[in-house]
């Protein structure tokens, strides 16, 4: 029991050094765009390097607020379901949707895993002014999937699904 309140620990440090990794992710795409901006019409210097470090960012920056977006159940849920149908059933409903993501979650974290591999293996490069090996961008995809799989599965925990508030979140966030 010790050792897996440790790694659930260990996971949300990890979660949560993502989200900071995505929010400076989400500063290096707001300052790109202001050097472009000014370098292009103010003087008349646009970047080459201002395109690639947004869209840099932006998938990596998506892939790290992942699991810490599910972490915190932040993610969007049709509650009606859980409304309007028999209160008893909410709670198997609620885990199956845990279940269901996890399975979803998983199955991503596998394919693009099996891809980022094969780019590694085969020196894949993104076509841009300056190529860069594909996987370094792209191992963040499976990461993400993967991480998110995992809180996932942690929230199979049937004890720990309220059946009362699944209405009002969902089965998921906070109240």
């Amino acid at each position: 029991m010790v050792i897996t309140s440790r790694l659930a620990l260990w996971h949300d440090k990890t979660s949560q050094f993502g989200y900071y990794l995505g929010c400076l992710t989400l500063g290096i795409i707001f300052g790109s765009y202001i050097v472009e901006v000014f370098g292009r019409y103010f003087f008349n210097s646009p970047q080459w390097w201002a395109s690639e470090a947004v869209s840099y960012s932006l998938c990596i920056g998506t892939f790290m607020m992942m699991p810490y977006v599910t972490w915190k159940k932040g993610h969007v849920a049709v509650a009606l379901i859980f409304e309007v149908i028999p209160r008893k059933a909410v709670r198997p409903a609620v885990w199956f949707t845990y279940l269901m993501g996890a399975l979803a979650c998983g199955f991503a974290a596998w394919i693009t895993g099996e891809e980022t591999l094969r780019q590694w293996t085969n020196d894949v490069h993104i076509m841009a002014v300056k190529p860069v090996p594909k996987y370094i961008i792209s191992v963040f995809i499976p990461i993400g999937f993967a991480s998110s799989t995992l809180y996932f599965l942690r929230f199979l925990d049937w004890r720990k699904i309220d059946p009362d508030t699944a209405g009002a979140t969902g089965g998921f966030g906070e109240n």
